[in-house]
């Protein structure tokens, strides 16, 4: 069983993989695989998510040496980064948006092992699952992208600034107003 993977294990792995240990590349792979494949996953249709991930994965092998640590931002946010941009350029080569439509990939309804199972519980939680889902493709790009790698992949807004290119301000200023604009709508 091999360790959990932390923040400064994950610098070692950047490391050892900048001077060409392939080992050290693969286990950086597989922890950050499911989380680009679902961040992608999130924006583009089904038939363009191995591609693009694939593509990510290609360009943080070609540009690992370039990679520098940075206070502020770490490797996931460098990576989550490159997956960005790649959104971007098929958003502008394909004109198509998708962004949380796909039901069938539904991390809203991860149920903690804690809650009350119960069956009024169950439809009610599948309730304000629907109502939160509606709401945030509501939401412009932006915000629901904030909110996503916020609350999703538990990025702090320093790190988010780095992914989509603004500064951490804004991102606590695209939060706040996403968060209000769904708890306006989530009342009315």
């Amino acid at each position: 069983m091999r360790e959990e993977v932390t923040p400064a294990i994950i610098e070692k792995l950047v490391a050892k993989a900048q001077s060409g240990d392939e080992g050290s590349f693969e286990r950086l792979f597989e922890h950050f695989f499911p989380k680009i494949d679902r961040f992608i996953r999130f924006r583009v249709k089904e038939e363009n998510v191995e591609d693009l991930v694939s593509d990510v994965f290609l360009r943080t092998v070609q540009n690992l040496k370039r990679y520098q640590v940075q206070p502020k931002a770490k490797f996931s946010s460098w990576l989550f980064r490159i997956a960005h941009n790649r959104v971007i350029d098929h958003y502008r080569r394909h004109k198509e948006l998708v962004g949380l439509e796909s039901e069938e990939d539904n991390y809203f309804l991860a149920i903690p092992e804690n809650e009350d199972l119960q069956p009024d519980n169950l439809t009610e939680r599948a309730i304000n699952h629907d109502k939160l889902f509606l709401l945030l493709k509501k939401l412009p790009r932006l915000q629901r992208e904030v909110l996503e790698l916020r609350f999703l992949e538990h990025f702090s807004n320093s790190e988010i600034a780095h992914i989509v290119g603004k500064s951490e301000g804004n991102i606590r200023v695209i939060q706040l107003r996403a968060l209000r604009e769904i708890r306006k709508q989530w009342d009315s």
